[in-house]
């Protein structure tokens, strides 16, 4: 078997979405001859697996401890001394998690050496881990190297002239690493639109779902009509606002869905919504706060829901457009249909409308949201609520049908 290194910050019990694609990589490789190493970060994350099955059997795994980072993301309050110094060299570096590639390098040496490693995959964000492939291409030319992108480099946020001079100081740094790569790997097509054609191959292998609780659990129609948000909304730009005001206009409309409708938001930390949610007065009563829920525990919701939510609000100009959020895919094996307020012209309102999924909307057309919520409403009153997508279509987008056509590429790689 060829032996694959994956380096990756996140690995349980780091959790949310930011796991699930390595962790799939490490599951399904070895069916097409890959034996994986992991490398990963030890120490606190902002959010942790909660399934127990989350570590794969026979998998090694090395760590590499956060250092600071620990006690940014501890749930203990954080020294100021300590924030102010990693802001401050995280401002001169790619992002926060550069000095933990200072201290994981010698670590992948040791195992590239020790192990006989064929290739390296770094996956990223943090896109400061993808330094690690530029610094492997000259200590270990021989050694295939593979840029996985999870997300698009390009949305770096620039709210602030701090957020500017970081993001002017990491491009350029991102744009070398990637060009030191054999090949990239990318969610989405529109990743490649997005690079502009430069550098190495680029492959488009999707992202996916891994779970069969979509087959085992039955929709049943409740007392209420329950949309469901899954995941959480992080500090990069996604925000609850517009659907909130959409959902509020809806409410004062029609005082049936005001009264029959549940908005749900599972795995949220109230800090993140109910600041906003109070902007809109007596909604307080139809939102529900679910807490933090296991892989299988988000599953079962998205499937016994009546509609789905994506939200990603991540302007087209900050590569919004380019962007298939994971949840998507679990959607999709939900069976449920689906609210999407997504860049109208992204791939993933593309992707919506191809499958029949559900309706789409911008993200901050809040009249478009009510009008949408409200026809939903009545659908599911009259019983005419459309199902998801057929499940012999959603096959495609399992894990490990995914994995198999990433595995291709990465044989096609090493031959």
């Amino acid at each position: 078997m060829k032996r694959i290194l994956i380096i990756s910050y996140y690995w349980p019990p780091a959790g949310g979405v930011v796991v699930r694609r390595v962790l799939a990589l490490a599951k399904y490789l070895p069916e097409h001859g890959f034996e994986p190493i992991v490398l990963s970060a030890s120490g606190e994350y902002p959010w942790l697996y909660l399934d127990k099955t989350a570590e794969i059997p026979g998998v090694e795994v090395y760590r590499v401890d956060a250092g600071d980072l620990n006690r940014l993301f501890s749930p203990n309050k954080t020294p100021l001394g300590v924030r102010l110094k990693t802001a401050f060299r995280a401002l001169f570096r790619t992002d926060y998690m550069a000095d933990w590639v200072d201290r994981a390098l010698p670590v992948a040496e040791r195992i590239i050496r020790e192990r006989e490693i064929d290739i390296v995959l770094v996956t990223s964000p943090p896109f400061s881990l993808l330094r690690i492939i530029a610094e492997f291409k000259r200590s270990f030319p021989n050694v295939k190297t593979v840029a996985d992108l999870r997300d698009v480099f390009y949305n770096l946020r620039t709210d602030n002239i701090i957020q500017s001079a970081r993001r002017s100081i990491a491009l350029p740094k991102i744009e070398r690493y990637l060009r030191s790569a054999d090949i990239i790997v990318g969610v989405s097509a529109g990743f490649e639109k997005e690079l502009g054609g430069f550098g190495p191959p680029f492959y488009t292998v999707t992202n996916g779902f891994d779970c069969d609780i979509a087959s085992e659990t039955e929709y049943k129609k409740g007392e209420y009509f329950q949309i469901v948000h899954a995941g959480s909304f992080p500090s990069r730009g996604r925000t609850p606002e517009f659907i909130l005001k959409g959902f509020w206009g809806a409410c004062r409309e029609n005082s049936d869905f005001g009264e029959k409708t549940r908005l749900i938001f599972a795995g949220v930390k109230p800090d993140e919504i109910l600041d906003i949610v109070g902007r809109f007065p007596n909604i307080y009563c139809n939102i529900e706060l679910p807490g933090m829920l296991s892989y299988n525990e988000s599953m079962r919701l998205q499937k016994t829901c009546d509609v789905n939510l994506l939200v990603e609000t991540i302007p087209a100009s900050r590569g919004g457009d380019t962007v298939i959020p994971l949840k998507l895919f679990e959607q999709i094996a939900s069976g449920r249909p689906v609210l999407a307020t997504v860049p109208t012209d992204g791939v993933a309102a593309n992707m919506v409308r191809e499958m029949e999924l559900g309706l789409v909307c911008h993200y901050d057309d809040t009249c478009c949201i009510k009008t949408a919520l409200l026809t939903l409403f009545d659908e599911w009153v009259s019983d005419k609520l459309r199902r998801g997508v057929d499940s012999a279509m959603a096959e495609k987008y399992r894990f490990g049908n995914c994995i198999a056509r990433y595995a291709g590429v990465l044989k096609e790689l090493v031959s």
